[in-house]
Protein backbone atom coordinates (compact mmCIF):
# COMPACT_ATOMS: atom_id res chain seq x y z
CA UNK A 1 0.00 0.00 0.00
CA UNK A 2 1.58 3.65 -1.08
CA UNK A 3 0.65 5.46 1.91
CA UNK A 4 2.37 8.96 3.11
CA UNK A 5 2.14 11.61 4.79
CA UNK A 6 1.83 15.26 3.32
CA UNK A 7 4.18 17.63 4.65
CA UNK A 8 6.09 19.32 1.95
CA UNK A 9 4.90 20.65 -1.31
CA UNK A 10 5.42 23.38 -4.22
CA UNK A 11 3.07 25.61 -5.41
CA UNK A 12 3.53 27.92 -8.19
CA UNK A 13 1.24 30.59 -9.15
CA UNK A 14 1.66 32.32 -12.48
CA UNK A 15 5.53 30.81 -12.01
CA UNK A 16 5.83 32.68 -8.61
CA UNK A 17 7.11 29.93 -6.30
CA UNK A 18 4.58 30.28 -3.03
CA UNK A 19 5.35 27.06 -1.61
CA UNK A 20 6.79 28.04 1.63
CA UNK A 21 4.04 29.75 2.73
CA UNK A 22 1.42 26.98 2.19
CA UNK A 23 -0.65 25.48 5.23
CA UNK A 24 -3.43 23.12 3.09
CA UNK A 25 -3.60 22.70 -0.60
CA UNK A 26 -6.34 20.53 -1.83
CA UNK A 27 -7.24 19.29 -5.45
CA UNK A 28 -10.67 18.28 -6.15
CA UNK A 29 -11.00 17.25 -9.83
CA UNK A 30 -13.85 15.32 -11.19
CA UNK A 31 -16.06 14.90 -14.74
CA UNK A 32 -19.47 15.96 -15.46
CA UNK A 33 -21.28 12.61 -15.87
CA UNK A 34 -22.95 13.07 -19.01
CA UNK A 35 -26.10 10.37 -19.62
CA UNK A 36 -25.81 8.33 -22.73
CA UNK A 37 -28.40 5.87 -21.61
CA UNK A 38 -30.58 4.51 -25.38
CA UNK A 39 -33.02 2.23 -25.90
CA UNK A 40 -32.31 -1.75 -24.51
CA UNK A 41 -30.25 -0.78 -21.82
CA UNK A 42 -31.22 -2.58 -18.50
CA UNK A 43 -29.67 0.43 -16.66
CA UNK A 44 -28.71 4.26 -16.85
CA UNK A 45 -25.00 4.51 -18.57
CA UNK A 46 -23.17 7.76 -18.67
CA UNK A 47 -19.34 8.72 -19.58
CA UNK A 48 -17.32 11.61 -18.65
CA UNK A 49 -18.16 14.99 -19.83
CA UNK A 50 -16.29 18.82 -18.92
CA UNK A 51 -13.51 18.35 -16.45
CA UNK A 52 -15.09 20.03 -12.88
CA UNK A 53 -11.58 21.65 -11.16
CA UNK A 54 -11.25 23.47 -8.13
CA UNK A 55 -7.89 24.39 -5.76
CA UNK A 56 -8.36 25.65 -1.85
CA UNK A 57 -4.99 26.85 -0.56
CA UNK A 58 -4.87 27.72 3.18
CA UNK A 59 -2.24 30.11 2.68
CA UNK A 60 -0.07 32.26 5.09
CA UNK A 61 -0.24 35.78 3.82
CA UNK A 62 3.02 37.95 3.10
CA UNK A 63 3.75 41.59 2.00
CA UNK A 64 7.26 40.82 -0.13
CA UNK A 65 7.29 42.17 -3.68
CA UNK A 66 6.44 38.79 -5.87
CA UNK A 67 4.88 37.47 -2.72
CA UNK A 68 1.50 36.31 -1.73
CA UNK A 69 -0.55 39.28 -1.33
CA UNK A 70 0.94 41.04 -4.73
CA UNK A 71 0.65 37.61 -6.67
CA UNK A 72 -2.93 36.89 -5.62
CA UNK A 73 -4.05 40.48 -6.22
CA UNK A 74 -2.81 40.17 -9.87
CA UNK A 75 -4.72 36.62 -9.78
CA UNK A 76 -8.38 37.79 -9.31
CA UNK A 77 -10.78 38.03 -11.68
CA UNK A 78 -8.23 36.37 -14.57
CA UNK A 79 -9.38 33.10 -16.15
CA UNK A 80 -5.74 32.18 -17.77
CA UNK A 81 -4.19 31.52 -14.15
CA UNK A 82 -1.80 28.78 -13.85
CA UNK A 83 -0.61 26.90 -11.03
CA UNK A 84 2.06 24.02 -11.05
CA UNK A 85 1.90 21.76 -7.45
CA UNK A 86 4.32 18.65 -6.34
CA UNK A 87 4.39 16.35 -3.62
CA UNK A 88 7.98 16.56 -2.26
CA UNK A 89 7.21 14.53 0.56
CA UNK A 90 6.74 11.12 -1.40
CA UNK A 91 9.35 9.10 -3.37
CA UNK A 92 9.11 8.39 -6.76
CA UNK A 93 7.31 8.61 -8.83
CA UNK A 94 6.56 11.84 -7.96
CA UNK A 95 3.25 13.83 -9.90
CA UNK A 96 3.21 16.81 -10.69
CA UNK A 97 -0.02 17.92 -11.26
CA UNK A 98 -0.24 21.52 -13.80
CA UNK A 99 -3.46 23.45 -13.76
CA UNK A 100 -3.84 25.93 -16.87
CA UNK A 101 -6.57 28.97 -17.18
CA UNK A 102 -7.93 28.55 -13.49
CA UNK A 103 -10.16 31.76 -12.44
CA UNK A 104 -9.70 33.34 -8.92
CA UNK A 105 -12.60 35.23 -7.68
CA UNK A 106 -11.38 36.70 -4.57
CA UNK A 107 -8.50 37.00 -2.05
CA UNK A 108 -8.75 38.60 1.45
CA UNK A 109 -5.48 39.94 1.10
CA UNK A 110 -6.66 41.54 5.06
CA UNK A 111 -7.41 39.07 7.34
CA UNK A 112 -6.19 38.59 11.48
CA UNK A 113 -6.57 39.46 14.75
CA UNK A 114 -3.99 41.73 17.63
CA UNK A 115 -1.22 39.04 17.56
CA UNK A 116 -2.34 36.24 15.19
CA UNK A 117 -0.39 35.16 11.82
CA UNK A 118 -2.65 36.63 8.93
CA UNK A 119 -3.45 34.07 6.42
CA UNK A 120 -6.57 33.07 4.03
CA UNK A 121 -7.96 30.86 2.10
CA UNK A 122 -8.64 31.08 -2.13
CA UNK A 123 -10.54 28.82 -4.36
CA UNK A 124 -9.26 28.69 -7.74
CA UNK A 125 -12.24 26.96 -10.51
CA UNK A 126 -12.15 25.99 -13.86
CA UNK A 127 -9.53 25.47 -15.98
CA UNK A 128 -8.02 22.03 -16.81
CA UNK A 129 -5.65 19.53 -15.00
CA UNK A 130 -2.88 17.63 -16.59
CA UNK A 131 -0.51 15.10 -14.24
CA UNK A 132 2.74 14.59 -15.21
Amino acid sequence: MAVFVFTDATLSINTISLGSFVKSISVNYEKEAIETTAMGASGRVYTGGLQNLSVTIEINNDMAAAGVLETLYSAVGSGTNALVIKNLSTGSPNPIFTISNAYLASSTPVNGAVGELSSQSITFTGGTIVKT
